[in-house]
């Protein structure tokens, strides 16, 4: 379908349909940090953000990445449950979407066969105040990685849970059905004049998230995570806040016992202190830094038995982030014009690692080797270091705004030493850019604006792509690549938006193209000793350009005063204009709808995912369409209680029991492979009780 066409019958069906929650018969105007770094109104953002609350992760029963963004269709998710989990925005997806948690950069993925296996998900959705995903490029304030938009994880506060009270106690049981977890968590708060603290623990025993049949090898999984704050009040215009964030999650798998067997372990630990201060100066009216450690570690304890030998593999992946960052505004108000001016820097340092061991015992019981060093990639020492300005000006006696904006940024990375990549190249690698953004709004009525932007993205080639060095004899090689140009792109987007007490339309489309991508390609082929059977050498190397449009439409409306229905729709097209391929990232014509309504005391929301078989799928090297998958449609029903400090949410989710599998999860496989592992689960049941003192 043309792209083009097909807004203009996306924009008249949603007129017809529509669905999300109940709010006193008013459709709500977020407020959103990732726009400009400090808080202000959706409305006046140059962009498409999507919007996940507090209110949504409960009565949707969300409890990770993959069940929080399900009904917005520009945004998918590969892994679920304890497994790694990352999100592809329009098309672009893993390290190229940068996550921001409570103002501080999160940890990387590393590329691993297939995919991320680091992945983001290392997080507890329990004390989550709002989740925002910009998208499309945020270079221009966010720098390195906000190639494909940015990830905003914003936590409550004490004084968020202590609105006209003293204390605080609420504690919550859930179950959630596809991976058999049982939850419970605990948050308490407490006003002590200058200070306020708060503490939120959770923790969760589960399964893995079986497929349709259920027939995946199972593993067990349980995690614990603490989240501390403590504000302190130093005046009236000064606040200082220190925040403690702890999780900790263990997977056991045993196929086979002492034959089969793998223990991971990812622990995130983060210490940050926040400074907040509303003591305006000539140069700023307020100010917000912040001073923060983060480290990140995964172990992975593996045995694998062949035919003479077991191996015992200690595998791990270490990331340590300092952060610093400081981000000031200024209003400054004309005659004609209002300018409000954000700038700031930005300074983070990583120390990368990735030890792996393996330790060979042989059928006899003789040790070939003990804890010998594998290859993968050696650690890294990575610095960014960017400067950024954004002025968003009102002209006054008309109806436009523009917001205009530009970054610098310096990065260096240096492979460390390590003996065993002695006979690899690894050269630094010393990059810098400038990432600027151009927007403008025009307010047609109090109801009705339109908008434009312009934004300039940049990446830089990540530490594993430019120094993976490691392979399996004789079949095959990962060659390094230190002369990885960065990633860039040029993006375009010009959306509608309309919004009134009781409707809210969204009408968006969007082109950006994208230079020097970095993807993986064979560099040779050589024969080996065995017969038949050659050695390929793969290496990470830049694609010259690389296209994505699409168009993106939503409406809220209140078709009676107790009927609320949501609608989204979004359509995404892809190609390496190197091969003339389509992309294997781009999720096929898919949507959601929602309809809530109320009876008595309990809200009911009845949801409805539906997806587009996919027709414009890549070749494979016999130049043969590879699989194209199949449409579906998933019905999802919610019930919410509340009663006093009582509340309750239940989710019957996949309703129709329906059999599928998102075409997300096998783009670029063969035709006639069995995809029965990637089918998601059948009906299941999900639910939550909570309540406050």
């Amino acid at each position: 379908m043309n792209p083009f066409s097909f807004k203009f019958t996306a924009l008249a069906s949603l007129l017809i349909s529509s669905g999300s929650t109940l709010a006193e018969n008013v459709i709500d105007d977020h407020i959103v940090v990732s726009g400009s770094r400090f808080e202000q109104k959706l409305e006046d953002v140059t962009g498409s953000v999507t919007v996940i609350t507090e209110q949504d992760i409960e009565r949707q029963l969300a409890v990770d990445l993959q069940t929080m963004f399900k009904y917005d269709p520009s945004i998918s998710s590969t892994g679920s449950g304890a497994g790694a989990q990352t999100l592809t925005v329009r098309g672009v997806g893993g390290n190229r979407v940068v996550f921001i948690k409570d103002g501080r950069r999160t940890n990387d993925g590393y590329a691993g066969g297939g995919g991320y296996l680091v992945g983001r998900n290392y997080f507890d959705v329990a004390g989550v105040k709002q989740v925002e995903v910009a998208k499309g490029a945020a270079s221009s304030l966010y720098g390195s990685d906000a190639l494909g938009g940015i990830v905003v994880i914003t936590t409550k506060d004490p004084r968020d849970y202590l609105v006209d009270q003293q204390s605080l106690v609420k504690v919550a049981l859930g179950y959630q059905g596809q991976s058999n977890q049982v939850a419970a968590d605990i948050t308490a708060a407490k006003d002590l004049g200058d200070f306020a603290i708060s503490a939120v623990y959770s923790h969760r025993d589960s399964e893995e998230v079986q497929n349709y049949v259920e027939d995946l090898p199972g593993y067990d999984a349980r995690s614990d995570a603490l989240l501390l704050k403590v504000e302190q009040k130093l005046d009236e215009k000064r606040t200082l806040k220190y925040t403690l964030d702890y999780f900790n999650q263990t997977t056991e798998q045993v196929i086979t016992p002492s034959i089969q067997e793998t223990e991971d372990e990812d622990t995130n630990i983060s210490f940050a202190l926040d400074y907040d201060s509303d003591m305006a100066t000539a140069i700023f009216d307020k100010w917000y830094g912040q001073l923060s450690y983060s480290r990140y570690e995964q172990k992975s304890d593996q045995i694998s038995a062949a035919r003479n030998y077991i191996d015992y593999n200690d595998y791990g992946f270490e990331q340590d982030i300092l952060g610093l960052k400081a981000v000031f505004s200024k209003e400054v108000k004309g005659e004609n014009t209002e300018h409000e001016f954000v700038y700031g820097i930005d300074i983070d340092l990583y120390d990368t690692t990735r030890p792996r061991l393996k330790t060979r015992v042989l059928n006899d019981g003789t040790v070939d080797f003990t804890n010998e060093k594998q290859k993968a990639f050696p650690g890294a020492d990575t610095s960014l270091v960017g400067v950024y300005m954004q002025d968003s000006i009102k002209f006054n006696e008309t109806d436009w705004s523009l917001v205009a904006g530009i970054r610098y940024d310096y990065y260096a990375l240096e492979a460390k030493k390590d003996a065993l990549y002695a006979d690899t190249e690894l050269n630094d690698i010393t990059e810098s850019a400038f990432s600027p953004k151009l927007g403008v709004i025009y307010q047609v009525d109090d109801n009705l604006s339109w908008y434009g932007q312009y934004v300039r993205g940049f990446k830089i080639p990540p530490h594993d792509q430019a120094y993976q060095s490691h392979g399996v004899e004789p079949f095959y090689q990962i060659l390094p690549n230190a002369d990885l140009d960065p990633e860039s792109s040029d993006s375009f987007e010009i959306g509608l938006r309309y919004a009134s007490s009781d409707i809210s339309v969204n009408l968006s489309t969007f082109y950006a193209a994208y230079d020097d991508f970095i993807e993986t390609t064979i560099a040779g082929v050589e024969p080996t000793y065995i017969p038949n059977v050659n050695k390929t050498f793969y290496q990470y190397q830049n694609i010259s350009e690389t296209q994505i449009s699409g168009v993106e439409a939503g409406i809220d409306m209140y078709v009676t005063g107790d009927i609320l229905l949501e609608a989204n729709v979004a359509y995404v097209d892809g190609e390496n204009k190197d091969s003339d391929q389509p992309l294997t990232s781009i999720s096929p014509l898919n949507g959601s709808i929602l309809v809530s309504t109320e009876f008595g005391n309990v809200n009911w929301t009845a949801a409805w995912r539906l997806a587009k078989a996919q027709s414009d799928v890549v070749l494979d090297t016999n130049g043969n369409k590879t699989t194209q998958g199949n449409g579906y449609g998933v019905v999802d029903l919610y019930a919410n209680y509340q009663w006093q400090a009582w509340q309750m949410n239940v989710g019957l989710l996949n309703l129709l029991d329906k059999e599928y599998v998102p075409f997300e999860l096998i783009a670029g496989q063969s035709k006639g492979t069995d995809f029965s592992q990637y089918s998601q689960p059948g009906r299941n049941v999900s639910a939550r009780i909570s309540y406050q003192f």
